[in-house]
């Protein structure tokens, strides 16, 4: 299957999701957009910087955007450490964050299994707040033969003292050349705290230097 079809169809079903998603009340959709470029040092050092924006609301409206340095540790080939500082904002709240990520990846054939574990502390210096949260999220990906497709679904879960949100991922990895990638993405958000069922478009770009 050729990339320009691989994207083709991902996109005519990232539209009808969306107009799906706009018909019931309880209902809302956004729209992710990232960059995400990275630079490796040794084979075992790496660095990287990330930024995103994300919208809700039918996409009218930021929901939140930050952006993140990391630095990247593989002790091992399939064991994998990060990490990493948000600037973190959304309206009326803004959080410093450390992030502490744990991979682990395992692979054979054309087909990827990895579990990252994630830890954040944030600190909002309005009202002198501290918080934490952890982020596991379990990722299955397959590449198709020789083209540059990676289909994958993904399932993270948000909890403090209990759990508090669930994004179920649908998506597309497409290797564009010379380190760049495309990554293309349905992502289906559940809230424990309230009835809303999120609905998310994703689209991120990632250059390794």
């Amino acid at each position: 299957m050729k990339v320009e079809s691989c994207i083709t169809l991902v996109l005519a079903l990232l539209c009808t999701l969306v107009a799906t998603a706009q018909t019931t009340p309880d209902n809302d959709f956004g729209v992710w957009t990232s960059v995400d470029v990275s630079k490796r040092l040794t084979d075992r050092w790496s660095v990287g910087m990330r930024g995103e924006y994300r919208t809700r609301d039918l996409s009218r409206t930021t929901n939140l955007w930050f952006v993140r340095p990391s630095v990247g540790y593989k002790p091992l080939p399939w064991l994998a450490l990060a990490l990493s500082y948000d600037y973190f904002w959304r309206p009326a709240v803004a959080q410093h964050r450390a992030l502490f990520d744990i991979s682990e990846t395992y692979s054979t054939g054309g087909l990827t299994v990895s579990l990252r574990e994630r830890f954040i502390a944030a600190y909002a210096p309005k009202g002198r707040q501290w918080s934490w949260l952890f982020r596991p999220r379990l990722t299955v990906k397959y590449r198709i033969g020789e083209t540059r497709c990676s289909p994958y679904i993904a399932f993270e879960l948000y909890a403090n003292r209990h759990w508090t949100m669930m994004h179920n991922f649908a998506g597309l990895q497409v290797a564009l050349g010379h380190g760049s990638s495309l990554d293309l993405f349905y992502l289906f958000g559940l809230n424990n705290r309230t009835a809303r069922q999120d609905h998310i478009v994703g689209v991120g770009y990632g250059l390794k230097l």
